[in-house]
């Protein structure tokens, strides 16, 4: 096929309001007040318990509360450059989301369940004694 040209790609560039780099800053900080809470929360399950499963909670909060912290990062940094070099991409994030709520979910309900096992023990134990 003799002068047959491919079209090309026409690329604009995108217009970047100075709105959208603060709310990439808003989101980043969002997220660490997320993963700072989840840490929070296994830090105090960690020091409170001397019992090795409370305190396996704990650390189960703590690793993947770092976890968001870089992925955090990461998403913020990937932002960034779309809008610093006006590249176009999808801003929207259903993955983090998505894994976030499931592990504060599952983290809540194992709580839960291991709070619950523990008093039927104890009460148990008093009902056994007596």
């Amino acid at each position: 096929m003799l002068g047959f040209v491919p079209p090309a790609d026409i690329v604009f560039p995108v217009r970047t309001e100075p709105r959208s780099y603060f709310a990439n800053e808003r989101t980043l900080l969002m997220w660490y007040e997320l993963s700072m809470t989840l840490a929070v929360l296994g830090a105090a399950l960690q020091t409170s318990s001397n019992s090795f499963t409370i305190q396996s909670v704990g650390i189960a909060l703590s690793i993947p509360a770092l976890a968001f912290v870089v992925y955090a990062l990461r998403m913020y940094f990937l932002r960034f450059s779309s809008l610093e070099y006006k590249r176009p991409q999808h801003f929207e994030d259903k993955t983090g989301t998505l894994v976030l709520c499931l592990l504060v979910t599952g983290m809540v309900v194992g709580n839960s369940a291991l709070v619950a096992a523990k008093k039927s023990s104890v009460r148990e134990w008093h009902s056994g004694s007596g």
